[in-house]
């Protein structure tokens, strides 16, 4: 039995302005957040013993940063549009999306599928904080894809609680620092409808805008090349209306990135989703290895690369430029041999197939097959048929059963490195004893 010896204090709510200046910071040349009094500091979210004091201090800031990011996405030529259709911004449940002004007039448009925690147009506030916010922020993204000559549209997974007080959709976080500690979310007062979580968004987003990004019956619209950037939820999101609506879609999605996803074989059930990925599709993951090494990980029914990254959310920032949009290009150049076999270590795949649930067989290449040829043929096999067959009985989802390795030796560096992994028998993408060093890991022990 427990008395309560002394009664809870109850504190008042203590309000932040939302200016920077008055809250001690300023936008540096380097366009990074830093202290007035001490300029070559950044932001401190530990400055009080409470705290709820510093959340409040923290979302003030952080609402101060979505106010520049707005004038930003104008002046970059985007739009907020609010959905569902016909809502009226301040007193409607409705959450906004961005959709560049040209988008109906060019021929590429790459559709941006963010995580759930962040506000929309933001990739990283770690990134933010420095080396910028444009570079934190997906201002930097929108900026080299637009000179590519991309329409974007880009979608709000993050700000998925309505607050009627604020009159606007925000982020749990948000949620958390405008209301009370421990707040409840009413799932019907609190949530816009026909977004009430991921995937559910992405569907309404991609329905509602189907017409302007691949036309509907009766329209004739010039033929769009759609390409999608995405990280965590948002992908899985993505994958779960493609693989029950691709038919619609196939003849106009030229690629699919995904930054860290949460999807896995088991979420794909559509034969031409599952072609799809294999030769159109790229998983990138929080990985010591240097940007671009394959990674022989079957998990997205893709073929996987390192980054360089210890944090998921810097994954897009750090490796659009010099990494993803080569890539997309490369798609662009030539979309039949942009995800190639090349490089198989049969031994290694040998010795990792138990870890690799479900699977069983050889993965030895069967007598003649040339071992040039592009990964997953459009001729469908006996195989092909089975496993379809599996499929409809309830069975192991593709990528269950063997994935192989893949590796793109258009890349001179990322061959040499396979091919020496190859000669030490080590699979390419391994962590060797100096990345474990840099990450504070000593030595692993040999495997049994």
């Amino acid at each position: 039995m427990f008395r309560r010896i002394k009664p809870i204090e109850h504190r008042e709510e203590v309000d932040f302005p939302v200016d920077l200046k008055k809250l001690g910071y300023f936008i540096n040349s380097e366009d990074q957040i830093r202290q007035i009094e001490m300029p070559s500091e950044g932001f401190d979210y530990h400055v009080h013993r409470v705290e709820r004091v510093n959340e409040k201090r923290r979302e003030a800031i952080d609402e101060c940063v979505r106010r520049v990011l707005d004038t930003r996405f104008v002046e970059e030529g985007l739009t907020k549009h609010f959905l569902p259709p016909g809502s009226t911004p301040g007193t409607d449940p409705c959450v906004p999306i961005l959709i560049s002004n040209d988008i109906d007039d060019v021929e590429k448009v790459l559709v941006i599928i963010g995580n759930t925690h962040d506000d929309l147009g933001v990739w990283s506030v770690r990134e933010m904080e420095g080396p910028s916010i444009n570079h934190g922020s997906m201002i930097s993204t929108i900026r080299s894809a637009k000179k590519e000559k991309f329409g974007l549209l880009i979608l709000n997974c993050g700000q998925n609680v309505y607050s009627p007080e604020m009159g606007r959709a925000v982020t749990y976080r948000s949620w958390k620092a405008a209301t009370k500690p421990s707040p409840h979310i009413d799932e019907v007062k609190n949530r816009v409808p026909g977004h009430e979580n991921v995937q559910k968004h992405v569907e309404s987003v991609l329905e509602e805008l189907k017409g302007r990004l691949i036309g509907n019956d009766g329209q004739k619209k010039k033929k769009k090349k759609i390409y999608f950037l995405t990280y965590g939820w948002g992908c899985w999101g993505l994958v779960k209306y493609l693989d029950v609506n691709f038919a619609e879609w196939k003849s106009s999605i030229e690629a699919l990135i995904a930054a860290e996803s949460t999807h896995t074989a088991a979420d794909v059930t559509s034969p031409d989703l599952r072609h799809f990925l294999t030769t159109r599709a790229r998983a990138y993951i929080v990985h010591s290895d240097p940007p671009g090494t394959f990674i022989p990980d079957k998990r997205f029914i893709c073929q996987t690369f390192s980054t360089a990254q210890i944090y998921s959310e810097t994954i897009i920032p750090n490796s659009w430029h010099d990494v993803m949009l080569p890539w997309f290009k490369r798609v662009e150049e030539d979309p039949e041999g942009c995800n190639p076999v090349m490089l198989v270590d049969w031994e290694s795949v040998e010795r990792l197939k138990e870890g690799w649930g479900g699977y069983t067989g050889s993965t030895k290449p069967k007598d003649g097959d040339d071992p040039n040829k592009w990964a997953f043929d459009d001729d469908e096999s006996e195989e092909d048929h089975d496993r379809e067959a599996k499929l409809e009985e309830g069975g192991k989802a593709f990528g269950e059963e063997g994935l192989e390795d893949m590796v793109d030796l258009r890349d001179a560096e990322q061959a040499a490195k396979a091919n020496k992994a190859l000669q030490e028998n080590e699979r390419p993408g391994t962590m060797m004893d100096n990345g474990l060093k840099e990450m504070g890991v000593g030595k692993a022990a040999p495997s049994a």
